[in-house]
């Protein structure tokens, strides 16, 4: 008993010692708790968090329907990151809060805790010294690319605890430790998909690291009785992961999700000494060093001279797996082709192939992440080097002394502060009046912003609605979706027009927001002359809509420079002409005047009443002779054969229905990369080029 309390206490005052750290080395990041949340990437995670915190109680089910990119936001949130994970401790700070900042944030210090803590375990398991096993704790918690990096990619908390019990299995064979490592592999996973995949790669090295270099640990692992436990956490794993993961694929076949190898190949790193410096910091790579060279203790087994070189393998058995795993995620960041000072030489280095059997690896479109994983298996090389240089200090008197010394080194040397907080959003009180005001209107209805930039307008807009959760055309994730977009581009360009109120009224959306402010910033508009262009804007939207619209647009609010229309659903606004609206299978569809299909493309043409159109269109075949099918409303409507090296002009008789239809375009894609001209190892799968495609 007094042994466990002892043991309490201990972690008691290591979490402590963390926390205070946390607060000292973010700097001043836990000063801002509440009033501090950036756009972009860090916007979107608190709008994720949140979302995942309210509907996982309120409504799993609807759970990645979330009220992002409406109409097409079935399986929105599987675009991004869920955080599930998070909510262990986000539903109960947020239900004392009601704070979605305050939530975001608090969860983000949290993280440097919980691995500091988490290190410090799985290092005083290995070397027995809990000054070491400390240092270890700081260089992991405060590696300098955390600081500034989004909640998602801040989760790495568990994977010590995962290897803290994975490591006890294989010398226990208990259930219960099975269980626990497979509890905190599920934790890592819900708590990003990145980091899910982190830990499979570290999990297993750290596995068949252990099979090849203990013999014993091999024997135990392969009896009945350790199969069957084994066995048990991955039905486990399975069951509890599956309904999290099957959205995502959901979402890859609705919105094109996948990613290819394009994004990874631009993000690698070059093979070059002082970026590894730059990233770590050459005292953390010292103790690294340390740690993987020399063994914890100078001492031989008894009747021995020297040690044999199998003997010092087994020695440093740990230190070893964790070195592979770092020199492993080294190789990763290097992408699929080799660079030298940042050039291309044409060697195809281990991600490529691994990339060919695993393509969702892609899913990690910065492969500069990988340096969390370096950092990681580095940051237990560092607690057995602490260790090492402690050891060897040969007065007791001067041990704790330098253990001190080392400490404050490594403080010292993780400080990266100031950090730094960038230009906040609104925050409580001060958050915009207009989303105030959303909240308080009832009824199942959306709203599109306008304008809709996707970083400086997009991303705060999906912010701003957890303040009033009305389902939304703006959306902002980790990839484009061209309805949407499709939407959110001709109503910011067009509104209002025939077609843009038509479509706003079918797809039931109640309230424009326009943001003259916004617009003025994107027309650059100098601040001195900014009154006169938003009451230029205004009156000339407000004379657009006498004149066309009186009975089905009307002006309801303004807040300071928003504005807010609402559209009724009566009387009906017919469009000028058929609308086409495209959907997945295309690549730059709503953003280049050339535009390609990929095997199978939808798009959703609008038409204002049933009748026979002529559609046209010129296209090219990405690479030989292929031949194009079309289909309306899933009827066939014939096939062209078509010829590289030019356009070929389709087209045809039509019959569209009132309303929505649906026309597919369907052919064979070709990769880049096999065509020989093209000189590429893209992976992105045409079949052919469109130019004025067009239904009249």
């Amino acid at each position: 008993m007094e042994e466990r309390v002892s043991t309490f206490q201990e972690y008691v005052i290591v979490i402590a010692l963390f926390s205070i750290l946390t607060v000292i080395l973010t700097y001043p990041m836990a000063f801002h708790m509440s009033d501090a949340i950036g756009n972009g990437d860090e916007a979107f995670t608190c709008w994720s968090l949140i979302w995942t915190t309210k509907h996982i109680i309120e409504d799993p089910a609807n759970l990645f329907n979330a009220n992002i990119f409406y109409p097409a936001n079935e399986y929105s949130l599987a675009l991004s990151e869920h955080l599930a994970g998070w909510t262990l401790f986000s539903i109960p700070v947020y239900a004392l809060t009601h704070d979605p900042v305050f939530t975001h944030n608090f969860l983000k210090l949290l993280t440097f805790v919980l691995c500091g803590f988490g290190m410090y375990l799985l290092s005083f398991r290995y070397t027995k010294n809990r000054y070491a096993a400390f240092i270890a704790g700081i260089f992991f918690a405060f590696f300098a690319y955390r600081t500034g990096i989004q909640l998602h990619l801040l989760a790495m908390q568990w994977v010590p605890f995962m290897l803290l019990f994975l490591d006890r299995f294989f010398y226990s064979v208990s259930l219960r430790d099975i269980l626990a490592c497979s509890l905190f592999f599920i934790m890592e996973a819900l708590s990003g998909w990145y980091v899910g995949i982190f830990s499979v790669i570290i999990g297993s090295i750290f596995i068949a690291g252990y099979v090849i270099l203990d013999t014993d640990v091999r024997k135990r692992l392969l009896t009945q009785k350790a199969l069957c436990r084994i066995l048990i956490s991955l039905v486990l794993i399975s069951i509890i992961l599956l309904p999290f993961a099957i959205p995502y694929f959901e979402a890859s076949k609705h919105y094109d999700a996948e990613r290819d190898i394009d994004t990874p190949f631009d993000s690698s790193w070059p093979v070059d000494i002082h970026t590894v410096i730059d990233k770590f910091g050459i005292v953390f790579l010292i103790f690294a060093i340390i740690g993987i060279i020399l063994p914890l203790s100078t001492d031989t087994p008894n009747n021995q001279n020297t040690i044999t070189f199998p003997n010092r393998i087994r020695q440093q058995k740990i230190p070893i797996i964790f070195f592979i795993i770092g020199i492993v995620s080294y190789i990763l960041t290097l992408g699929p082709i080799l660079k030298i000072s940042g050039t291309p030489t044409g060697i195809f280095l281990p991600y490529y192939y691994l990339y060919s059997v695993v393509p969702f690896i892609a899913i990690i479109r910065d492969l500069a992440r990988f340096s969390f994983v370096i950092s990681f298996a580095c940051s237990v090389l560092t607690g057995f080097g602490a260790a090492v240089i402690i050891n060897r200090v040969k007065s007791v008197s001067y041990k704790t002394p330098v253990a001190i010394g080392l400490i404050l080194l490594t403080i010292f040397v993780s400080w990266h502060g100031p950090v730094y907080m960038p230009a906040s959003l609104a925050t409580g009180d001060q958050v915009p009046q207009e989303y105030r005001w959303l909240a308080n209107q009832t009824g199942n209805y959306a709203i599109i912003e306008l304008p809709t930039r996707w970083v400086e307008d997009n991303s705060e807009y999906t912010y701003y609605s957890v303040y009033h959760w009305k389902d939304m055309v703006n959306g902002y994730s980790g990839r484009d979706v061209e309805e949407a977009s499709k939407i959110m581009r001709d109503t910011g360009a067009f509104f209002p027009s025939n077609n843009t109120v038509s479509l706003l009224q079918k797809i039931g959306v109640r309230y424009v927001l326009l943001h003259a402010d916004r617009i003025g910033a994107l027309q650059n508009v100098p601040e001195e002359k900014s009154d006169e262009f938003y009451n230029f804007l205004i009156s000339s939207i407000n004379h657009e809509i006498e004149e066309k619209f009186y009975h089905t647009v009307r002006f309801t609010n303004s807040f300071s420079d928003t504005y807010v229309y609402e559209i009724l659903p009566e009387p009906e606004i017919l469009p000028d002409e058929v609308m086409l609206i495209f959907q997945s299978g295309w690549f730059g569809s709503n953003i280049l005047p050339e535009f390609f299909l990929k095997n199978s493309g939808k798009i959703k043409a609008y038409a204002k009443s049933e009748g026979d159109y002529q559609i046209y269109f010129l296209a090219e075949p990405t690479n030989g002779n292929k031949n194009l099918s079309i289909s309306v409303n899933g009827v066939d409507i014939g096939t062209i054969n078509a010829l590289p090296g030019g356009f070929t002009e389709g087209g045809g008789t039509i019959h569209l229905n009132k309303g929505f239809n649906e026309i597919i375009f369907s052919s064979t894609c070709t990769k880049l990369c096999d065509i020989p001209e093209m000189n590429t190892i893209s992976d992105k799968c045409f079949s052919f080029k469109f130019s004025n495609l067009s239904v009249l």
